[in-house]
């Protein structure tokens, strides 16, 4: 989430403040206002609460003195609390320029932490987990079924997959994935099944593909709009920028639906406004009215994020035709290839699973498909909200799949940055982040759209576009990594 100063002060700017004052000499003397009341600045221990009060009358001579308990704190025009221990703690600042100066005092509360609690996992629900068990597929395409092991394999373990009724060869394990790769070659439905054999156990699992007439039968001509017109699904993972957050406000209410929740985004994004996609694998499904064409190695889709230069929160692109010709999206889809294809920094088959949590105002907890386990912070300054659970996102806990970069995040003397990576990613300032015909925003090839084992999918077309953030992290002023993204469109379209 952004966390710029230029539009904070700008937003605080919006808000009636008194004029500043002038001495006898003239010149204005410094004048303090803050956009939050004493009362909102709560925080729990180990919590970061960056301090920015809004200051007139300043210039080349104006000096900065934070204290607590009378000693010297920083010397800046801003400053990060921190606090190890509970308690009420009183931070005063005094402002000078040539003409007089400024002091004001606010209070922070220190509270006990809200740890984020991990649940014990019936061994059953820590088996395995699954990113489709039913696809459509286009004739003579190959589509992977996949089975992401969250526990380690006996070793006497066997893995079996049945086509069709018919019991195929026994299935290798690579990476903790058992998979099964399926040529679509005759049309009509195909049953898979795989079964799991350990001295312990045995359990099942069943896959349906549809095999579709081959692509190109559901093409869809062009019409004059750009941008898209449909919010399938918006699932953003838990972040304090999605509902709550101070600069926006509370953008979905308690009750909000599904269905409520994707006609706001398809507003915002007609607005050219942002929506949050949450934390790691957070996305949003949107489709055009039209098939966009792949034009072999022009761009082909414009997204617009919102990335600084100390700041980019990579989000990866997914696209798919509309292969069943139903107008929805539950075809194959294709990753859109960056920088860090082939790279360490870049993992497929992911998967993190996020926990409701059981306490207001507090952090959400998440385990990965690994068995690493982390949080999402909880940031009552920027987000007071009592939850950064969605209300349309059901049962106690959610999983999300997809593709992940690594986070290279670091937070040193209260300062944060989150570096690009070089191309090929939503809300980053790589090569691809241009002025071009919609405006300053990264732009896309279709030409990079990949298979699952990674070589070239060589579509003429899509009809569907799905955006994930991409990594998994934060930092403490500025919270979760999530990508932000404020328009979508055709780039044949905008020219």
């Amino acid at each position: 989430m952004k966390r710029f100063l230029r539009f904070f002060i700008y937003m605080l700017a919006l808000l009636p403040i008194a004029c500043s004052d002038k001495n006898d000499d003239g010149g204005p003397v410094p004048v303090i206002t803050w956009a939050e009341t004493s009362a909102r600045f709560r925080v729990y221990v180990d919590e970061a609460l960056m301090l920015v009060p809004d200051i007139e009358g300043t210039d080349e001579t104006t000096t900065y003195v934070w204290t607590i308990d009378g000693a010297v704190v920083s010397t800046s025009d801003s400053f990060t609390f921190l606090s190890h221990e509970t308690g009420e703690f009183f931070v005063h600042i005094a402002v000078t320029n040539r003409f007089g100066s400024a002091e004001d005092e606010v209070k922070v509360t220190v509270l006990e932490s809200q740890n984020a609690e991990l649940p014990e996992l019936p061994a059953e629900t820590r088996l395995w987990c699954f990113p489709w068990t039913e696809i459509n597929v286009a004739q003579g395409r190959t589509i992977t079924a996949k089975a992401y092991l969250l526990q380690a394999p006996a070793a006497e373990a066997t893995y079996l997959w049945t086509f069709d009724g018919v019991a195929g060869q026994e299935s290798a394990i690579d990476d903790s994935v058992v998979e099964y790769h399926f040529p679509a070659s005759d049309q009509g439905t195909h049953h898979l099944t795989l079964t799991i054999h350990t001295p312990d156990t045995t359990a099942s699992q069943d896959f349906i593909v549809n095999v579709c007439p081959p692509a190109g039968t559901y093409r869809r001509s062009f019409t004059g709009e750009a941008l898209v017109n449909k919010i399938y699904e918006y699932m953003p993972a838990p972040g304090h920028q999605v509902n709550g957050y101070i600069i926006v406000g509370d953008s979905y209410p308690e009750g909000c639906t599904h269905e409520q929740a994707c006609d706001s985004v398809l507003a915002h994004f007609q607005r050219r406004w942002s929506i949050s996609l949450g934390s790691q694998g957070g996305y949003v499904i949107a489709g055009f009215d039209h098939s966009v064409k792949n034009s072999d190695g022009d761009y082909d889709l414009c997204v617009k994020g919102n990335p600084f230069s100390y700041q980019s929160e990579p989000g990866i692109i997914w696209v798919s035709q509309d292969d069943n010709g139903d107008g929805l999206p539950n075809d194959q889809w294709f990753e859109l290839s960056g920088s860090e294809l082939n790279k360490d920094t870049h993992s497929t088959d992911y998967a993190i699973t996020y926990y409701r949590p059981s306490a207001a105002r507090s952090a959400i907890a998440w385990r990965d498909r690994y068995g690493q386990t982390g949080y999402v912070p909880y940031l009552s300054y920027w987000n007071p909200h009592d939850s950064y659970w969605q209300p349309w996102v059901e049962g106690s806990q959610h999983t999300f799949f997809g593709s992940r970069l690594a986070d290279r995040s670091t937070y040193t003397n209260g300062y944060s940055d989150i570096p690009p990576y070089d191309w090929g990613y939503v809300d980053n300032l790589g090569s691809d982040f241009i002025d071009g015909p919609a405006g300053k925003m990264n732009y896309f090839r279709l030409s990079n759209a990949r298979n699952s084992d990674g070589t070239p999918a060589q579509l003429e077309y899509i009809d569907f576009i799905k955006i994930q953030t991409a990594q998994t992290g934060s930092t403490p002023n500025l919270g979760d990594i999530s990508t932000e993204v404020y328009y979508i469109s055709d780039y044949h379209m905008e020219k």
